[in-house]
């Protein structure tokens, strides 16, 4: 099978939506398929890391550039992954090197990553819209855009329902996020030194000042003053370093940045808890799954998608939205019962591997994709 898979973002930002197109196009290449990227290029937008590394290490997997001129360049001058708004103008603005591209190179079946994205799809070429999350209202182009698409897919129930409510197909399918069990795997015989991880963007919908308000609630209420480690960036950064001065953390908490994939990965296996508390309607987060790969025990959210993962008092804990003293309980529970944590994280290994690796879902998805085609 011939597939595009159509990404503009892909090549300079990091995130849930990123990933998961690009870890799609590898499997797609390991199992045979012809798969290609299109994404953007200029000489002044970065290229991050981690599709730079993609790039080496997946020789099989074709890169195609959309090549922008300056007429572009106050776009990429915006901070990303801030508001939608800057997503919409990149996805309209870049639609018409989308269209030229796919009129020129025919493909069995193009994957498009975000709604506005699927602008660039000429009529006759047969595609597949992967929704990563529900914004809270349609902007007018997506509300005009919405009703013809036939071939959805969501990452999650939960944003697919968020979809529906919006008014898209109600039968949309569902596959979920994966990790890449070949990185992602527990290590014995490294000590557990840290306490707290959080792994993500830094906004305020993550909830990191949650976790922040009840490290305080646990110093205050239980003596504790358990390490919290910061991984990730975002525009929300300065914010959460004057919470952390002002409730007395400085001694507790490392605001780590974007780290290398060697540093994130030991991150997971010698840390005691993973808290993930976003309440944003999002996919199944790749962290939650990562942690659990890692045997590493996870508090995360109630009604959100990470409730089609995680299972209160079975393999992970649930927590409230924006509730810091939920999250001092559960923090408390996890860091002085360790046979319980140990419990919790060996629950969720055996259901990550079973269900959400990358293989697994690539393979889903070309069923789907054979269907469609």
């Amino acid at each position: 099978m011939k597939i595009l898979i159509y990404q503009p973002r892909v090549s300079y930002y990091t995130g849930g939506g990123e990933v998961y197109p690009l870890q799609n196009a590898r499997f797609f290449a390991e199992l045979g398929h012809d798969v290609t990227v299109l994404t953007v290029r200029a000489d002044y937008i970065e290229e991050c890391e981690y599709f730079t590394k993609f790039c080496k290490a997946n020789p099989k997997v074709k890169i195609a550039y959309m090549d922008l001129d300056d007429n572009y360049r106050d776009i990429y001058a915006e901070t990303p992954g801030v508001n939608w708004e800057r997503w919409d103008k990149e996805s309209v603005y870049v639609a018409r090197l989308g269209y030229e591209y796919m009129l020129k190179n025919k493909f069995d079946i193009v994957t498009v990553h975000c709604i506005l994205d699927t602008m660039a799809v000429p009529f006759d070429q047969k595609y597949v819209l992967h929704l990563h999350g529900t914004p809270t209202e349609l902007n007018y182009l997506a509300k005009l855009l919405l009703p013809k698409q036939k071939n959805q897919l969501a990452v999650s129930k939960n944003v697919a329902n968020g979809w529906r409510e919006l008014g898209a197909n109600p039968e949309m399918r569902i596959s979920t996020n994966a990790i890449d069990d070949t990185v992602y795997m527990p290590a014995p015989e490294l000590k557990k030194d840290k306490d707290l991880l959080f792994v993500g963007r830094l906004i305020p919908i993550k909830g990191i000042q949650y976790i922040l308000k009840a490290l305080r609630l646990l110093k205050d209420k239980y003596g504790l003053t358990p390490t919290f480690d910061v991984v990730g960036k975002g525009p929300y950064r300065e914010e959460l370093e004057s919470l952390t001065h002002e409730l007395g953390l400085d001694d507790q908490v490392v605001f780590h940045g974007l780290v290398s994939p060697e540093f994130l990965l030991n991150a997971y296996q010698t840390a005691k808890v993973a808290v993930l508390p976003s309440y944003i309607k999002e996919g199944i987060m790749s962290t939650l799954l990562e942690s659990a790969a890692c045997k590493l025990p996870a508090i995360t959210t109630r009604g959100t998608s990470m409730e089609e993962f995680a299972k209160n008092d079975e393999n992970a804990l649930l927590v409230n939205p924006e509730d810091e003293n939920d999250l001092c309980e559960k923090i408390y529970k996890l860091l002085t019962d360790t046979e319980y944590a140990t419990a919790l994280a060996e629950r969720a290994y055996k259901e990550v591997k079973s269900n959400f690796t990358w293989l697994a879902k690539a393979k889903e998805l070309i069923g789907i994709f054979e269907e469609v085609i």
